[in-house]
């Protein structure tokens, strides 16, 4: 069943290699610049080469561990060492911040979030009218705010259409241009 414009459902964790495409720019998937570590983790054309290649390791529940292989053999983290808006991901040799939570869209679309650099848990809130008045309760995503001590979650973000431009991470903003679809390397 398709989720609602907005809504997000939990997510079994996605194992193994894939290519993560934006549903926003069709053109356009998930590229670790040059393939070198250290570099930003970018919006390019799709070439099925190995920096566009990602590797998900469950780590319970519906989080991921994100990695990339090189040609070279080495292995790098999709990271977010102090995630906080507007951070970039970067490939590093650690894997320290390169856990993400996965949460489905739509059928094969999904958000990948990581909390604020302080790790605490996101707080989601609606307004609830009845005869007593206007509340506020805990909801269902997406109506988020920040809480008093900053938490929210961030997603994976490709602000724009041009080859080169840094995934960042950004609060939700219920737009196609943070939705992802996960396929196999040799999918079309």
């Amino acid at each position: 069943m398709a989720a609602a414009p907005g809504e997000v459902h939990a997510h079994a964790a996605i194992v193994g290699e894939r290519i993560i495409m934006n549903t926003s720019y069709n053109d356009r998937v998930a590229d670790l610049t040059r393939g070198e570590v250290n570099l930003y983790i970018i919006g390019w054309s799709r070439n099925s080469g190995r920096n566009q290649v990602f590797n998900f390791v469950p780590q319970g529940g519906n989080t991921d561990k994100i990695s990339l292989t090189a040609a070279d053999g080495k292995v790098f983290y999709v990271a977010s060492p102090n995630p906080g808006p507007g951070s970039h991901l970067k490939a590093t040799v650690g894997g320290v911040g390169s856990v993400y939570t996965v949460v489905t869209h739509a059928p094969g679309q999904v958000k990948f979030s990581i909390l604020l650099s302080n790790g605490t848990a996101p707080l989601y809130w609606t307004l609830n009218s009845d005869n007593e008045g206007t509340k506020v309760c805990p909801s269902s995503p997406p109506f988020s705010i920040l809480s008093s001590d900053g938490t929210a979650p961030l997603y994976w973000t490709l602000n724009s259409d041009n080859e080169g431009t840094k995934i960042t991470l950004e609060l939700d903003n219920g737009t196609a241009n943070q939705i992802w679809g996960v396929v196999e390397p040799d999918d079309n």
